[in-house]
């Protein structure tokens, strides 16, 4: 272990002192950028946008990043509560998503998963993000098996004229909330600046039938981004955020979370010569400190747990561009991941994450070809290496020492909790025109990623839905076969997209029940414990978008995603996956004049899922389909913009599929101990805005 460890400090020390005298944000974009469609990157080559006049679906009251990646295709949110979410890309979630700001990662910092950053950020403090879910660029850091979601600070790329500053406010009826969001942004003299500040609260929500659900979510934060380009050639820049979440309220786990911080740091060099080649370097540091307690429950004793997560990251990367067009990038990266949790209760303290660290060092190569006409082929491959430890397993959780634990449940070979793994990445991209109007891209891929932190390294604690949980030191690398197709098919006034995947994991570290507690208690003897074992998994799916502007100022959008997985071990489909859904839109705006109202209508249909295996994960009940209704509309006038919308039209009572039931003890509200958390009846919603959105 020590010459991989000496290896990771070099690896450091030299990226260090390569951003130090380099950096910035990215490279500029290669000319295979992936497409854009409503923020999320998928397949193909850069696809243009419709008319400008055409609003779209508006945001509504956005607290967090989570709530507004909710009604993306193929991205799916798992609910410990109305703030406590994180994303499921293609069916795959967990630490297999790995949410970067600005390059730096940004890991979930609970074993509860109740720490998401995008949770724990306020949604209009980052200016952007792009969301991964197919053979990602080896270029963007460690492999991730799910795909990344990618955050920036950044506004004001390249030489763009700058955007104006803006604020708006926003105010929910049934959580009688507010939410309010001041940007100021701006460029002269070689200079660009973004910040941002955000507060927001909300309170419970009421139910279709009546039932009012705890749901209180209060937060605030601040996030500043600077650059600096004092001639083409070179370009600084350094951003950093602050978030606080005050209260958010778990209705699915026992404690709330409070006063949690996150701050993350992140400073950058690009440098571009003159013979088309162009060095990137990049340093970065978050920090985020949840606290849970059950204060304001009705319980019989104050349960308390506090954490502390740091992630640092750097990289440096150089890209050439050949005379005939063709590219190559290649570099090195390193990140490092140290993540610590404690529970007191009283008499006792437990570890919930005995003392973890994870550090990778990463080196990439990737070589785009520019063939006939428009297609090109890009290659890319990544080697990691990559090694984990629990430095407290010796640790008391329940009074019994962690690396007993680990041995009871895992095995003798679960005693030794450092690991030493080789990850990483390769994939295939084709793309180009099938036509002047249509894209296509194909490829293919494997990835390997280490073990999340959480799956490996659990400390014996309660699970979710009951029971305990534990994870397993002896869970190795998790490896992913891919091949992905996509679709674009644009046109002036229509566009379509078609993406469709198939995935096969040899390995997938599935969540099953691995024995019963023993005596003495606590805690009781004979619980259910769950703890995380391989089995061969398949994962295929789909998403669709269409948009169509029939006349001017006028539009349809239909948009679908589906996704099934199969445990090829129990022949029997897995039950962590999000239903099949639907949604479609249609509206119309009035552009002639300085005053320019707008208005849309829209259906939200969720199809049925059954849990397939409630023995091994019984949080999720079987869910019948439902459908949402919704109205949104507003105007536009001399820079102010207001929007109303109704969400849940006509007051239904519906159950998402991925919400586990209430906890035994519900802070506040009707909602019964162990039932089914019920999403929002009708909400009216309305947001106002000035300046540049």
């Amino acid at each position: 272990m020590a010459p991989l460890r000496r290896a990771f400090a070099a690896g450091f020390c030299a990226i260090g002192l390569g951003s130090a005298a380099l950096r910035a944000q990215v490279a500029p974009p290669a000319k295979d950028a992936p497409v854009q469609l409503p923020s999320v990157t998928v397949l193909g080559d850069a696809l243009p946008g419709l008319s400008d006049e055409v609003p779209g679906s508006p945001q509504s009251l956005s607290t967090s990043l989570a709530t507004s990646l909710a009604d993306v295709p193929g991205i799916a949110v798992h609910h410990m509560g109305s703030a406590a979410a994180e994303p499921l890309l293609r069916g795959l979630g967990s630490d297999r998503v790995v949410t970067t700001l600005d390059g730096l990662p940004l890991p979930n910092a609970s074993p509860t998963r109740t720490a998401s950053p995008l949770a724990l950020i306020g949604g209009g403090l980052v200016a952007g993000f792009d969301v991964i879910k197919g053979l990602p660029s080896v270029t963007l850091g460690p492999p991730a098996n799910a795909g990344y979601v990618s955050l920036t600070l950044a506004s004001v790329p390249g030489d763009d004229p700058p955007a104006a500053s803006y604020a708006d406010a926003g105010w929910d009826s049934n959580r009688n909330g507010v939410d309010a969001l001041a940007v100021a942004q701006g460029r002269g003299g070689g200079w660009n600046f973004r910040a941002a500040t955000s507060a927001h609260s909300l309170g419970n929500y009421t139910a279709g039938d009546g039932t009012v659900v705890p749901a209180e979510d209060r937060g605030e934060g601040a996030a500043l981004e600077a650059g600096w380009k004092p001639d083409p050639g070179h370009q600084l820049k350094i951003g950093a955020l602050f978030s606080r979440q005050e209260l958010a309220v778990n209705s699915a786990l026992p404690l709330d979370t409070r006063g949690t911080d996150t701050t993350a740091m992140n400073l950058a060099y690009d440098w571009t010569g003159a013979d088309k080649t162009w060095i990137a370097t990049r340093f970065g540091i978050g920090v985020t400190d949840p606290h849970l307690d059950n204060r304001g429950r009705p319980a019989p004793a104050l349960i308390t747990a506090d954490g502390r997560t740091v992630s640092l990251g750097s990289g440096i990367s150089v890209r050439h561009e050949t005379a005939g067009g063709d590219e190559i990038a290649v570099g090195v990266d390193a990140t490092e991941e140290d993540r610590r949790m404690e529970r007191r209760r009283p008499g006792a303290v437990d570890l919930l994450w005995p003392d973890l660290r994870q550090q990778d060092l990463g080196a990439f190569a990737e070589y785009t070809r520019r063939l006939h006409g428009s297609w090109k082929l890009r290659l890319g491959a990544r080697l990691d290496a990559v090694e984990s430890e629990a430095r407290t397993a010796d640790g008391l959780a329940f009074n019994r020492t962690i690396r007993a634990l680990y041995v009871a449940y895992n095995g003798p070979a679960a005693a030794r909790t450092t690991q030493s793994d080789i990850a990483g990445a390769a994939n295939v991209l084709l793309s180009g025109q099938l036509a002047p109007e249509c894209t296509t891209s194909l490829g293919a891929g494997f990835s390997r990623q280490p073990t999340g932190a959480t799956e490996r390294y659990r400390a014996f604690s309660d699970a979710l839905g009951g029971g305990y949980e534990i994870g397993n030191p002896t869970a190795r690398t998790e490896d992913k076969y891919e091949l992905d197709w996509g679709l674009r098919w644009q046109r002036q006034t229509f566009s379509v997209s078609i993406d469709l995947f198939g995935s096969y994991l040899p390995d997938y570290l599935h969540r099953t029940v691995v024995g019963r507690t023993a005596a003495p208690a606590p805690p009781p003897p004979g619980s259910v414990v769950y703890g995380y074992r391989p089995i061969e998994a398949n994962f295929w799916g789909g998403e669709m978008g269409l948009r169509w502007e029939p006349v001017k100022d006028s539009w349809l959008q239909l948009t679908g995603t589906s996704v099934e997985a199969t445990d090829r071990d129990a022949h029997r489909q897995l039950p962590e996956i999000p239903p099949a859904a639907i949604a479609f839109a249609a509206g119309h705006a009035w552009s002639g004049g300085a005053f320019k109202p707008w208005f849309e209508a829209g259906l939200r249909s969720s199809l049925a899922q059954r849990n397939p295996a409630p023995d091994e994960m019984p949080v999720f009940a079987n869910t019948s389909a439902f459908t949402l209704a919704e109205l949104r509309g507003g105007f536009s006038w001399h820079g102010i913009k207001v929007t109303l919308s109704i969400e849940n039209l006509f007051n239904r009572l519906y159950f998402d599929y991925l919400s586990p039931p209430a906890a035994a003890m519900p802070s506040s509200g009707s909602l019964l101990p162990g039932a089914r958390i019920p999403g929002p009846g009708r909400s009216v919603m309305l947001v106002i805005s000035y300046g540049g959105r």
